[in-house]
């Protein structure tokens, strides 16, 4: 007889390229010089992201954002947003290596995230293309949904994320957790 699929599974994502983007969404120029340096133009929806390429970029606050790329694009990325941005109020910084991220997924993985924070995680408020700052038993966090399945990522300062990966273990016991990393 084959054992049930886990109800739960819990992965380290890849590292990946971080950039925290600070500018006013008002100034015409900002946001015009933004797409043109990513492609795509910055979410305005609040706790929402946009994703086209290698880049995904998550609406943090009414001026803050932050994008994620592949590892290796970050300074390149970070580079050119600064240099299209050179006269304009606003703030690029590359901080990919402050922060781990999580993968939480399967039928189970909104019932694990709720036993530590307080987000509506029914799929019909907190729905594919999701993200919002919260705490996750304690610590403070970003939750993003990339997608319709059941997929959450979790990231979290890197001085909390042994921390977080051994709170979301325990979390998931009770329906299967199948824990690993890539």
């Amino acid at each position: 007889m084959a054992e049930p699929a886990p109800g739960v599974e819990l992965r380290i994502c890849p590292p990946r390229g971080r950039i925290d983007l600070r500018g006013d969404p008002a100034d015409p120029a900002f946001p015009t010089a933004v797409a043109g340096v990513l492609g795509f133009e910055l979410p305005s929806t609040p706790n929402t992201s946009r994703s086209a390429g290698a880049a995904t970029v998550l609406w943090l606050g009414p001026d803050a954002w932050l994008i994620e790329t592949e590892r290796a694009m970050e300074a390149a990325v970070a580079e050119r947003l600064a240099q299209a941005l050179p006269d304009l109020h606003c703030s690029v910084a590359a901080v990919g290596d402050g922060s781990v991220a999580f993968s939480v997924s399967g039928p189970r993985a909104a019932d694990v995230l709720a036993k530590g924070m307080t987000l509506d995680l029914d799929p019909a408020r907190f729905r594919a293309g999701h993200c919002a700052r919260s705490l996750l038993a304690r610590i403070p966090v970003l939750l993003h949904r990339p997608g319709d399945d059941f997929i959450y990522e979790v990231t979290a300062a890197r001085s909390y994320s042994e921390y977080a990966l051994d709170w979301l273990h325990d979390a998931a016991l009770e329906y299967g957790d199948a824990a690993g990393s890539s």
